[in-house]
């Protein structure tokens, strides 16, 4: 591809004639949370320091990606707060020439960054929040202050963070007694709950089929809080969303296991060690880390991304409920 062609490139397409226009980047493996449905209670073996990308790799990466049509970057861990250089991080992803720069954080250390962030080039904010009740938040994150979370929503909306998001993993019998209770968040503000369905992955003994709750089931009970109005589609993420009639804020459905949004897929993911993964639920992975370090240029690293965005597959393998993925790294390794 000549320099006069990638001027007026749109974007890369894979072999299904998807357009890759978003990179999920995972820029650490440590949380200083250990959410039941995402980490063992004793914990993980977290990479060397040695073995995660430096702030100067990933933005070498991303200028690559953006060189081919990526044009949406959202940050993730682990827990992305806890990267010392996060502020130069988001200001060197920024000025490689994202258009939208978000982070899925847990919030505990969100509040006292906030302005910083969103000076740094920081656009929006998900903050993973699966109850309302204070003491079930302790239990379900091992140790968490949701008091913590409320400041820095109110921090974030200060800063411009906004819309906030709101990420809820319903369980059953842990916390789906508060699927209307979060719906109901939305009547009177502007902020969108996202419910996502309990995905079956890692081996931390958390998931079982019982547990799991569909699309339909968490809709019906979000209409006991009023009348959904389906929203239009826009661009190619998981989310359906809906609002709850005459209400302020939006609520969205990620079902990746009852509703299958393989077909309209527009990501790739970078995990903390520097291998880019096509699709979450696949083995299969594009190691740009070693050649990076071994002084590859520019056009092997380009031929690498492209060959990466040509292996990415038609769909997951999540086809029912009792499936599952206990061969893949849990989520805090591949990134959220």
């Amino acid at each position: 591809m000549t320099t006069d062609n990638l001027a007026a490139f749109d974007g890369l397409t894979d072999s299904y004639n998807r357009r890759i226009d978003y990179l999920r980047i995972s820029i650490t493996d440590r949380c200083n949370l250990k959410c039941i449905y995402c980490m063992p209670e004793k914990g993980l073996k977290h990479f060397k320091q040695s073995e995660i990308l430096t702030t100067a790799e990933i933005i070498r990466i991303v200028r690559i990606a953006c060189k081919y049509g990526v044009r949406k970057v959202r940050l993730t861990g682990g827990e992305p707060l806890l990267r010392n250089d996060i502020v130069q991080l988001l200001s060197g992803i920024k000025s490689a020439g994202i258009q939208d720069l978000s982070i899925t954080t847990n919030a505990q250390r969100l509040a006292g960054m906030a302005k910083a962030l969103k000076k740094a080039g920081l656009d929006r904010v998900n903050i993973s929040l699966d109850t309302l009740l204070e003491d079930r938040y302790r239990d379900i994150t091992r140790g968490g202050e949701i008091d913590l979370v409320w400041e820095a929503i109110a921090e974030a909306e200060r800063a411009g963070l906004s819309p906030v998001k709101i990420n809820v993993v319903p369980v059953r019998g842990v916390n789906d007694d508060e699927i209307s209770a979060f719906a109901a968040m939305t009547l009177k503000k502007d902020v969108h709950i996202r419910f996502i369905e309990f995905m079956p992955i890692g081996n931390n003994g958390a998931w079982k089929p019982d547990a799991y709750l569909s699309k339909d089931e968490i809709m019906a009970r979000v209409t006991s809080a009023g009348k959904l109005i389906r929203l239009p589609f826009k661009g190619g993420g998981p989310s359906r969303n809906y609002r709850i009639e005459g209400a302020a804020g939006m609520i969205g459905f990620i079902s990746a296991i009852s509703n299958c949004f393989c077909s309209s897929c527009n990501r790739l993911r970078l995990t903390a060690i520097g291998k880019l993964r096509p699709c979450l639920f696949s083995e299969i992975t594009v190691d740009l880390k070693t050649p990076l370090r071994n002084g590859a240029s520019d056009e092997e690293l380009e031929a690498l991304y492209r060959s990466a965005v040509l292996s990415k597959p038609a769909s997951h393998t999540l086809r029912d409920g009792s499936l599952g993925h206990p061969s893949l790294s849990p989520m805090s390794q591949i990134g959220g």
